[in-house]
C-alpha cells in the first residue's frame, strides 16, 4: 500500500481549505469566487475552524481578518463563546489573538472580553505553516496580539479588499437577519423557525447554541405579536412562522435555504485533521493506523450524527483490521466532496 495516510492528509487539507475559501468567499472575502450553496453559513463555527486550518493557508487567514475588520460587528461573540463551551475546538488562543486585533473602535468591548479570555503566554510558537508542513519563517516585527497568545507571526498587513456581505445569497441569511434585527436571540430564533416547519424551544436552543431559558422567554414574547404561531403537542409547545410574508419582507424565494448544525461537524473535522497530522500515526503500520482511526471515528461520529451528515459514514463493524483504513479515508473525503 503506497502510504495511503500520507496521500490522504494532503487531499484532506486541500478539501478543507477549498471548503473554507468557498464559505468565506460567499460572505465577501476577496480571493476566490463564492459558491452558490443552498445552506446557511454559520459565521461563528466557520471562524473557529478557520482559526486552526488557516494556519496552513496564510492568505485565507489574513483575508478572513480583513473581512472581520469590515463585517466583524455582525459576529455574535456570546454565541461564539457558547460554541467553545459546548464543542471541542483547538483554536481558542488563536481566537483570542484575532479578538485582540479587532478590539478597536465601536465594537471594542465585545472583542476585548474575548481577547482577555486567555492568559498571556510566554511560549512563541511559529504561527503559519508552509505547504510542506514545516513552520513558515517569520519576517518583520512580530504582531503583538498574537505574541501575547503565544504565537510568532509577522505584522498584519490587511489589503482592504473584502466587501460587505451581500444579503441576497441563500448562504447569507443569518447575516441578513442580523443586519435587520440585531445580534440577539430573537434573530437566531427567527432564523431557525424560517428553516424548520416548527420547533420546540429546547430544540432551538440546542441547535443555535443559545440558552434554553432565554429562547423560551423570547418565544413567549414573540408569540404575543400574532406573527409567531404556537401549537401544542402533548405537553410540548411548538412554535412556527409562515414563510410567505417573511420571504416577501426579505426579498427571497419562499423556499428558505437549508439549515445545517455546523459546530459539531466542524469540531469533528478539526479533530480528524489534528489526528491524521500526528507524526506518530504516519509511522504506524496499517493495522495500528486502522485501530486508531476506528477509535477516532467512535469519538467523532456522535458529532457528525448531530449535524446529520452520518449518511456519508460506513458501518466500521463490517471492516475488520486494516481493511477499515481505506474505508475511513473514503468516508472523510465524502463529508466534504
Amino acid at each position: 500500500m503506497d502510504q495511503p495516510l500520507k496521500t490522504f492528509k494532503q487531499e484532506y487539507q486541500n478539501l478543507l481549505v477549498n471548503f473554507l475559501w468557498r464559505q468565506w468567499s460567499a460572505l465577501g472575502v476577496a480571493g476566490r469566487a463564492g459558491g452558490e450553496d443552498a445552506w446557511i453559513i454559520d459565521p461563528e463555527a466557520l471562524l473557529l475552524l478557520t482559526c486552526t486550518l488557516g494556519r496552513h493557508e496564510p492568505r485565507l487567514f489574513d483575508e478572513m481578518m480583513d473581512w472581520l475588520r469590515e463585517n466583524g460587528r455582525f459576529i455574535n461573540v456570546m454565541r461564539l463563546k457558547r460554541i467553545l463551551q459546548m464543542e471541542k475546538f483547538a483554536g481558542e488562543r488563536i481566537l483570542a489573538a484575532v479578538a485582540g486585533v479587532l478590539a478597536k473602535g465601536t465594537e471594542a468591548t465585545k472583542w476585548k472580553m474575548l481577547a482577555n479570555s486567555v492568559d498571556p503566554s510566554a511560549a512563541r510558537e511559529i504561527f503559519f505553516f508552509a505547504p510542506d508542513g514545516k513552520p513558515q519563517p517569520v519576517l518583520g516585527e512580530p504582531e503583538s496580539h498574537f505574541a501575547r497568545c503565544g504565537f510568532r507571526r509577522g505584522p498584519l498587513r490587511l489589503r482592504g479588499y473584502s466587501q460587505k456581505f451581500r444579503p441576497s445569497p441563500p448562504t447569507n441569511l443569518a447575516f441578513q437577519l442580523r443586519a435587520l434585527f440585531g445580534i440577539n436571540i430573537r434573530c437566531e430564533t427567527v432564523l431557525y423557525l424560517l428553516t424548520h416547519e416548527a420547533a420546540h424551544p429546547s430544540q432551538i436552543a440546542r441547535e443555535t447554541y443559545c440558552f434554553e431559558r432565554a429562547v423560551q422567554g423570547t418565544l413567549v414574547d414573540m408569540s404575543q405579536s400574532g406573527v409567531v404561531g404556537l401549537r401544542s403537542q402533548g405537553r410540548e409547545k411548538h412554535y412556527w412562522l409562515k414563510p410567505e410574508p417573511w420571504a416577501m419582507l426579505l426579498n427571497r424565494p419562499q423556499v428558505f435555504p437549508h439549515w445545517v448544525t455546523w459546530p459539531p461537524l466542524f469540531s469533528a473535522l478539526e479533530l480528524i485533521w489534528l489526528k491524521v497530522n500526528e507524526p506518530r500515526l504516519e509511522a504506524l503500520d496499517p493495522l495500528l493506523q486502522s485501530s486508531e482511526l476506528r477509535q477516532l471515528m467512535m469519538e467523532v461520529r456522535p458529532a457528525i450524527e448531530r449535524a446529520r451528515f452520518d449518511k456519508h459514514l460506513s458501518d466500521n463493524r463490517e471492516y475488520l483490521g486494516e481493511k477499515y483504513l481505506p474505508v475511513f479515508l473514503a468516508d472523510i473525503v465524502k463529508l466534504l466532496a
